[in-house]
């Protein structure tokens, strides 16, 4: 198998896990210390993020995967350059706190070694997650 089929495997595995809510398979998809960031500014949404090492990211995405449940998701675009990918994806995402139900598109940055994310960033309509919360 490829280093690039290799990856792209990697990548239907974590967001399939992502969708499911299944934190041990996420959990073993990371690097012990990766990090995780959601880019944007704080001063004008609550999303913006880093977080470093494996049990901090768990700790999100187990906020995450609690309070958004994804459904319809598709990847719309799947780059990789080597050991980097870059994934647009689209998903109708269910807010658990507020009842609120939104279609929303996303891009996510990785990078991969040995067979690991070892940095993940994100990128999302900050402007609608701020909407989101603030509803709460």
């Amino acid at each position: 198998m490829s280093d690039r089929q290799a990856i792209e495997n990697l990548l239907e595995e974590l967001y399939a896990a992502r969708v499911r809510g299944d934190l041990e398979a996420l959990r073993k998809l990371f690097a012990a210390n990766a990090t995780f960031e959601v880019m944007g500014s704080d001063k004008a949404s609550p999303m913006p993020m880093l977080v470093k090492g494996s049990p901090s990211i768990m700790g999100v995405l187990q906020n995450m995967i609690a309070a958004l449940e994804l459904s319809n998701f598709s990847v719309v675009e799947m780059l990789i350059d080597g050991a980097n990918a870059a994934v647009r994806w689209q998903a109708t995402v269910h807010h658990a706190g507020t009842g609120q139900v939104f279609t929303t598109e996303l891009a996510d940055f990785i990078t991969i070694a040995g067979g690991q994310v070892t940095a993940f960033v994100e990128f999302l309509d900050t402007a609608l997650a701020a909407k989101v919360l603030a509803a709460k």
